[in-house]
């Protein structure tokens, strides 16, 4: 079983150089950068210990993002704490 990905963040190819700048002036590079069908680019990058994870979720450059989303544990993005909804 492969390991899973720490965080992927998508950008729009003009948009692709300024993330990675971003990244990399908080000293994190992406493990590897997937073209999606949509046209979109995602940098992936490794699963980190909390700390280290936190730190490359403030180091990401939201305001270049072509999506966002947010995924906990095994549950889908902004799927609710509990699974009853409440």
């Amino acid at each position: 079983m492969r390991k899973r990905d720490g965080m992927r963040f998508s950008v729009y190819p003009q948009n692709e150089d300024a993330a990675r700048a971003c990244f990399d002036e908080h000293g994190f590079r992406p493990l590897r950068v997937e073209g999606e069908t949509n046209g979109l680019v995602t940098l992936v990058f490794p699963a980190l210990p909390a700390k280290e994870l936190h730190a490359l979720v403030m180091a990401a450059p939201v305001h270049l993002s072509a999506k966002v989303g947010v995924v906990v544990g095994d549950r889908a993005p902004f799927s609710p704490a509990n699974p009853n909804g409440s």
